[in-house]
């Protein structure tokens, strides 16, 4: 199994397995340590119970005397089997008759001659089975004359603790594959709608863009469903308006390209003879040439900032300079069309800026201001500035955009639906290059009544 599902149903069992093999470990040390526990307290209530009563009573004799007279006292109070071994470690008594030559092995031992309690768990030396043990100094006059060792099997204590073993296993195998069919109805919540968004990406990517994912699910994968249908969304939109946008400028290269190609053609052919004719004609030409020009320099400058490649050449420029040289340029056409046309400015800082791309966005700004402001109206350019910004206002009195056009004035190909509108770069290009200044640029309009541009440039000190 690949994929996303195959490694979350992976992680899932691993850690499920992991997890409950840990649990399983832990629990057996636990009831191993429990019932050895148990074992040893026992074993150590019933020797100190046997050792008492052998120091109270039986002390005052010799402790192999008290061996052949008294035998039964050492084993009346347990089961287990009983040995008694004296001090230089050699068994003196085995209850069941299991004497070990030499000296008898086990930590126990030692621990009890030296007048301590010793616990011992290891192999019997003949039976090779499991076992346990408990010694306890044997004293007399508070002289240790002997040590008594109770010893029990552990064999039937470790099958009960292998069957608990065994139980906690198969109980965790079960969890195991309970958590499985879990991680598979799991994983599949999520892979499925995974599916349906790679299957949507793949009609998008071969140009379905109708397609549409029906959201069922509130959480990151239904963010992740609207996110891709809104993209689509934003994809038809877009596309509509390239096609749009690439049928207006078809248009605008048409309507130039026609009338120079028409008086070039009237003009070869020598057939006019007024020379006021001729001198309109080419008038005429030189226009639709300029016009042809502006806007292959605009769709360069539009290929240019979709593409990343443009670089502003920014310097610290005098402003007056600036707007002189755009009154210079503006008010010879504000004359023709009979607008009133102001400019008011404060005393202005140095600025670092690209003042051609500068210019190219408040003639731009202004070109559309006089575009759409009918002869008899005004349009007003103003400068000021604060403690970090400066502040550039162009306002007219022209017919206004609409309230729906307005927040996608200065989107890539939009062009609105007056007749005046441009081929919808112009203004998308303007805010890049404010953009690339780190300014801002805010368009207010009400149709009917106006429009005003503010463009805020951040002031940098030299």
């Amino acid at each position: 199994m690949k994929g996303i599902k195959g490694r979350l149903i992976g992680s899932y069992i691993f850690i499920v397995a992991i997890t409950v093999a840990i649990l399983d470990i832990f629990l057996v040390v636990a009831i191993r340590g429990y019932y050895y526990k148990n074992i040893e307290n026992m074993l150590s209530n019933q020797i100190k119970v046997s050792v008492d009563f052998y120091n109270s009573y039986l002390s005052s004799s010799n402790l192999k005397k008290n061996i052949q007279d008294n035998t039964d006292i050492f084993w009346k109070n347990t089961s287990a089997e009983v040995q008694i071994i004296d001090t230089s470690g050699e068994m003196l008594m085995d209850s069941i008759g299991n004497f070990i030559p030499g000296k008898v092995p086990g930590n126990d031992i030692e621990d009890a001659l030296r007048g301590e309690m010793g616990t011992y768990t290891g192999k019997d030396v003949n039976t090779k089975e499991k076992i346990m043990c408990v010694s306890y100094p044997l004293k007399s006059s508070d002289k240790i004359e002997g040590v008594l060792r109770f010893v029990t099997s552990l064999s039937e204590v470790d099958k009960v603790i292998t069957k608990i073993t065994l139980i906690l296993i198969l109980i965790g195998i079960t969890v195991i594959i309970i958590s499985s069919v879990v991680g598979i109805f799991l994983s599949n919540t999520i892979v499925k709608p995974l599916d349906g968004l790679t299957d949507m990406a793949r009609k998008i990517a071969s140009g379905r863009f109708n397609e549409r994912i029906v959201n069922k699910r509130n959480d990151e994968i239904g963010q992740l469903s609207d996110t891709l249908n809104f993209m689509a969304d934003e994809i038809v939109k877009n596309d509509k308006l390239k096609n749009e946008f690439v049928a207006s400028i078809s248009h605008e290269l048409r309507t130039p390209l026609t009338s120079i190609k028409g008086w070039a053609s009237t003009i070869r052919t020598g057939t006019l003879e007024d020379k006021q004719e001729i001198m309109d004609g080419l008038e005429i030409i030189e226009k639709e040439s300029d016009r042809l020009s502006k806007l292959v320099e605009e769709l360069l400058d539009f290929s240019k900032f979709v593409s990343g490649k443009i670089v502003m050449q920014k310097d610290f420029v005098d402003m007056k300079n600036t707007i002189s040289h755009i009154q210079k340029q503006m008010m010879p056409r504000a004359q023709r069309q009979k607008i009133t046309f102001d400019i008011h400015s404060e005393e202005l800082p140095l600025m670092l800026i690209d003042e051609n791309r500068i210019k190219q966005v408040l003639i731009n700004i202004l070109d559309n201001a006089f575009n759409f402001t009918p002869e008899g109206g005004c349009i007003s350019l103003n400068l000021r500035k604060s403690n970090y910004a400066l502040f550039i206002t162009v306002k007219d009195s022209g017919v206004g955009i609409r309230r729906e056009d307005l927040p996608k004035v200065t989107e890539k190909f939009f062009k609105g639906k007056n007749s005046k509108a441009g081929n919808g770069i112009g203004l998308s290009i303007c805010s890049e290059i404010v953009s690339m200044h780190n300014g801002q640029i805010a368009i207010n309009s009400e149709e009917g009544k106006g429009t005003i541009v503010q463009i805020t440039l951040p002031i940098e000190e030299k």
